[in-house]
């Protein structure tokens, strides 16, 4: 009993200090807190113009945000104005096709240059010759220009003629400067006189049918005649295919050569001949 009567002030003096103790650290915590939710005090003028001065220049920059479609919308968008720009400029390619410029007349002072033919030779010259360095004169009995490797599919009905035939006026107006031409055919030439006699020769004659024309430089274009080896009766009894008059005649004799072998009691030795 007297050892326990002897602990009891060390037992209250031990909870006296560890009551205190406590209510110490409670009022450090309060103080801390209470320091932590006061405002700071406001910075002068001279300190915000420091710290803007030693500021970094990305310190208030937005970071980017990462895309992974970032290439297929450039791609797109870059699609999209090609689409743009090429429409356009077709728009504008038929426009200036439909609506040629004004073509000047003729300039007396300048060189005349006569062009006989409008075949390959004739075409290629005219589509890159400046005519507005001369007063250029085509001459032929043909108004067109004819692609004559398609011929044979015109033939067998593969395609039309008149996808393969351009007219000459067609292009002739889409130069610079004026062209004449005159559909006749070109009869003599007279080196000489620098003359050019031509002829008409469609159905329709007029009161002048046949004239001259002076040149100052010629081009001869003309092509030359179908060949036939000096083989006898090639030229009377052959189809040739060089026009399309004559693709035209061929794929006429088939189908005449076909109707005529389903003909009504036709014999099978007449239909293979046929």
């Amino acid at each position: 009993m007297a050892a326990a009567s002897a602990m009891r002030p060390v037992v209250a003096s031990m909870r006296a200090a560890i009551g205190a103790s406590k209510r110490t650290f409670a009022t450090a915590n309060s103080q801390s807190f209470a320091s932590r939710v006061q405002p700071s005090p406001r910075a002068t003028s001279s300190q915000l113009q420091l710290r803007q001065s030693f500021r970094r220049s990305y310190a208030d920059a937005v970071k980017p945000k990462k895309s992974g479609f970032r290439f297929f919308r450039w791609a797109w968008r870059a699609t999209y104005l090609s689409a743009i720009a090429g429409l356009a400029y077709t728009a504008y390619g038929i426009y200036e096709m439909k609506n040629p410029g004004e073509q000047p007349e003729p300039d007396p002072t300048k060189k005349t240059l006569v062009i006989l033919g409008t075949g390959w030779g004739a075409v290629s010259l005219l589509k890159k010759l400046d005519t507005e360095n001369y007063n250029v004169i085509v001459i032929s009995p043909r108004n067109y220009f004819l692609f004559t490797p398609l011929l044979p599919s015109c033939t067998t009905g593969t395609i039309e003629h008149r996808s393969i035939m351009e007219p000459v006026r067609n292009f002739l107006r889409h130069k610079k400067a004026a062209v004449k031409f005159y559909e006749a055919e070109a009869t003599k030439i007279d080196y000489a006189k620098k003359v050019v006699y031509i002829n008409d020769e469609s159905e329709v004659k007029g009161a002048t049918s046949s004239t001259e024309v002076p040149f100052d430089m010629l081009v001869v274009g003309v092509g030359a005649e179908n060949a036939t080896f000096g083989i006898p009766g090639v030229r009377e009894h052959s189809c040739f295919l060089k026009e399309v008059n004559d693709a035209q005649r061929i794929r006429k004799r088939i189908m005449d050569c076909c109707e005529t072998a389903t003909f009504k009691d036709q014999s099978p030795e007449e239909r293979k001949r046929l």
